[in-house]
């Protein structure tokens, strides 16, 4: 696949594990049973989701009880935000969230519940202080995401939590584009509520959990049935929900040797953009393994995107999620960065399956367009 078309697109979407694919293919195909009946078929299909909550549990350190199955990230976050404030709360998140929780802030305004934006410094990282400063008193629920989308900076999460967790005010977090690239144990993260999405670690798409604390009650998104403790309705997605239980376990079991490996690509990657004189600058402090944001001096960022493209090579301008828009990446902006650099910047993010010639082929591409770029 990646003769044909290089992807370094992994912040957005991982392609998923063959294993993982066979594994629900032969599940799609022999275990139909709903799980929810009480004949041997239903209940095979049962123990396959059960199954695989309890393997998910032990690999992120928390109890079999406190985990939801979910569509993903974005329904996650949606389930938090809408099962636990309400009019006349207080809500404080960052000011470059994913979409689905700045997407909502419109519409908790309405029910008159009050927001508190809290922005990343300079190097994409909030400060702890500053979400302490901004507590109130009907304060009841505060979200940090872990890694930022756009930079790839890892939030201090274990300290904001500490402070919410000492105002009694429920804490969570959007861990979609950490799981998988960071060790994580939930047991000794000071969290209420915790967001992931299979497809960032070579999972299905369409398939997510919500990790909640047992002392949090929140009221579900989806009624209609008993579905996940009562939590969300509908029939259970068998295949994804273990096909992500494999992606889960394959990628904490090789965590070290794929974070040894992306760095290596990484630092390899940027000695060859100094060492051609390409003129850049890497973005923000303290970030996760092959996601980097890079601001490439008076090029368009969106032209060198569509440039690449055409050459079979896939980087992003901006957030996936932001629907294909061509806007200025919202996350540069917060950070104070000015319009102008903001529109140079690309995101290349490097997965598991790239291998050094990847990146020898990028690079001379790279090259190759930002001089035809700068010399129009």
């Amino acid at each position: 696949m990646l003769d044909k078309n290089l992807y370094f697109d992994i912040a957005a979407t991982t392609p998923i594990n063959p294993e993982v694919a066979n594994l629900m293919h032969e599940i799609n195909l022999e275990h139909y049973g709903n799980p929810s009946s009480i004949h041997s078929q239903g209940q095979k299909s049962h123990n396959i989701i059960e199954r695989s909550r309890t393997e998910a549990a032990n690999v992120l350190g928390c109890s079999v009880s406190e985990l939801y199955f979910t569509s993903g990230g974005s329904e996650s976050n949606n389930i938090v935000l809408k099962g636990l404030l309400q009019s006349g709360d207080h809500f404080i998140t960052s000011s470059y969230e994913h979409p689905s929780i700045l997407g909502l802030c419109d519409e908790l305004k309405k029910n008159n519940v009050k927001i508190t934006l809290v922005k990343p410094d300079k190097d994409g990282i909030i400060n702890p202080n500053e979400i302490k400063n901004n507590i109130q008193p009907n304060t009841k629920l505060i979200s940090i995401m872990y890694v930022n989308n756009e930079l790839g900076t890892i939030n201090p999460i274990n300290d904001i939590g500490t402070i919410a967790s000492e105002n009694n005010i429920y804490f969570h977090t959007d861990a979609v584009q950490y799981i998988g690239k960071g060790e994580i144990n939930i047991n000794n993260l000071n969290v209420d509520c915790l967001s992931i999405g299979a497809h960032k670690f070579y999972g299905p798409k369409g398939i997510g959990i919500l990790y909640i604390k047992k002392t949090c009650n929140i009221k579900p998104l989806i009624s209609g049935g008993g579905q996940e403790s009562g939590l969300r309705a509908g029939t259970e997605n068998i295949s994804s929900i273990a096909g992500m239980n494999m992606a889960l376990q394959i990628a904490c079991k090789n965590l070290e040797s794929n974070k040894d490996l992306v760095n290596r690509h990484e630092t390899y990657f940027l000695n060859e953009l100094t060492n051609k004189q390409i003129d850049y600058r890497l973005n923000g402090a303290n970030r996760i393994p092959g996601i980097l944001n890079i601001t490439f001096f008076e090029v368009d960022g969106h032209s060198l995107l569509m440039n690449l493209d055409m050459l079979d090579i896939s980087i992003s301008y901006g957030s996936a999620c932001s629907s294909g828009s061509a806007s200025v990446p919202l996350a540069l902006l917060e950070i104070g960065m000015n319009e102008n650099e903001a529109r140079s910047s690309v995101r290349i993010s490097i997965g598991k399956m790239i291998t050094k010639k990847n990146l020898d082929t990028l690079i001379f591409n790279l090259e190759q367009v930002i001089i035809r770029i700068k010399n129009k």
